[in-house]
C-alpha cells in the first residue's frame, strides 16, 4: 500500500517563513516588572504622604480652634475681673468700709492738720532748712508723705454736702 504524505503548506514554497512572536529575554521582563513595582510603590508612598499631611492639617486646625475658644473664655474672665476691680475699688465702697469696719470718721475742715513725714530715703529733703523747720499744715506739697497726700486729695474730692 502506498501512503501518500500530505504536507500542509500555509505559505508559498518560495517564501521564507516568519516566526510568530519571539519570546523576550528574561532580563528584560524582570526589569519591566521591577520598574512597574517601583512605580506602584511610589504612588502608594505619595498617597500615604498626602494623607499624613492632610491629617496634620486637621490636627493643627483643631488646636487652633481650641486655643481660640480658650482665648475667648479668658477674655470674658478678664472683663469680669476688671468689672470686679472697678466695683471693689470705687471710692464710695472704700469710704463705706473705712467708716463701717475701721470706725473712721470724716475730719472737719477746722481739725485738719497736715504733718510733714520724715524722709525715709537716702536723699535729703527738698527744703533748705531741713525737715523739722516748717509748721504743721504748712509743708510744701512736694514734701508731704504720699499717703497723706492721697488722703487729703480723697477728702477734697468729696462734695461738702455728702453724708459721712
Amino acid at each position: 500500500m502506498i501512503v501518500a504524505e500530505k504536507q500542509a503548506y500555509q505559505h508559498l514554497p518560495g517564501e521564507r517563513r516568519r516566526l510568530a512572536v519571539r519570546p523576550r529575554p528574561r532580563a528584560r521582563r524582570s526589569l519591566e516588572r521591577l520598574s512597574l513595582t517601583a512605580a506602584i510603590l511610589f504612588c502608594v508612598g505619595l498617597a500615604i504622604l498626602a494623607s499624613l499631611l492632610y491629617a496634620r492639617i486637621l490636627i493643627t486646625a483643631y488646636h487652633i480652634s481650641r486655643v481660640q475658644k480658650e482665648v475667648a473664655a479668658l477674655e470674658l474672665q478678664t472683663r469680669s475681673l476688671a468689672e470686679d476691680v472697678s466695683r471693689l475699688s470705687s471710692l464710695e465702697r472704700v469710704e463705706a468700709l473705712a467708716v463701717r469696719r475701721l470706725g473712721m470718721t470724716k475730719p472737719d475742715e477746722r481739725r485738719l492738720v497736715l504733718v510733714q513725714a520724715e524722709n525715709s530715703g537716702n536723699t535729703p529733703p527738698a527744703g533748705k532748712d531741713g525737715p523739722g523747720t516748717g509748721q504743721a499744715g504748712e509743708a510744701p506739697p512736694g514734701q508731704q508723705h504720699w499717703l497723706l497726700q492721697a488722703l487729703v486729695e480723697l477728702i477734697n474730692r468729696r462734695p461738702a454736702g455728702g453724708s459721712g
